[in-house]
């Protein structure tokens, strides 16, 4: 991991611990948390809560560094597999999980105009949550058992 990625991930990592716990010390209950890197001269990170009201902000220091890093075209895709990364660590996971929440709890990047970019992250006590991958897996899987069955049997 670079430099740059490292600090990045630091200060994502740092910024999700002081949001968290500002929530948890003000004792809220979020069915929904927007966060939002504004790409600018100083860039900054942005966490809303599920009315759009301003949570947390802090400027992103090794942004630029590791933006240049980044190839242009991929920037969107790194920066949801960062927060991604970050969101999956077990601290700040169970942070998330310990979180009083209305479930299901959803954690999503959005661009400056709170149109949602990614899913990060998905809580629900009462539910499984299970990704497109497993459906994708499945589907093929009984496909290919339909057609072994079909096989076996003569068309007169």
């Amino acid at each position: 991991m670079k430099t740059s990625q490292k600090i990045l991930s630091q200060s994502l990592h740092d910024a999700f611990v002081n949001v968290l716990m500002k929530v948890r010390s003000l004792d809220m209950r979020l069915s929904d948390m927007y966060v939002c890197v504004k790409d600018g001269e100083e860039a900054s990170f942005v966490v809303y809560d599920d009315a759009d009201n301003e949570l947390y902000s802090t400027l992103l220091t090794a942004w630029s560094e590791w933006r240049a890093d980044v190839d242009a075209a991929n920037v969107e895709s790194e920066l949801t597999a960062l927060l991604k990364e970050v969101v999956g660590e077990e601290s700040i996971f169970t942070l998330f999980n310990e979180m009083e929440y209305n479930g299901p709890f959803s954690l999503l990047l959005v661009d400056e105009e709170m149109n949602i970019q990614a899913e990060l992250l998905t809580i629900d006590q009462e539910n499984i949550m299970i990704g497109d991958e497993f459906w994708e897996k499945m589907d093929r899987e009984l496909d290919e058992f339909y057609e072994k069955l079909m096989s076996d049997i003569r068309f007169k």
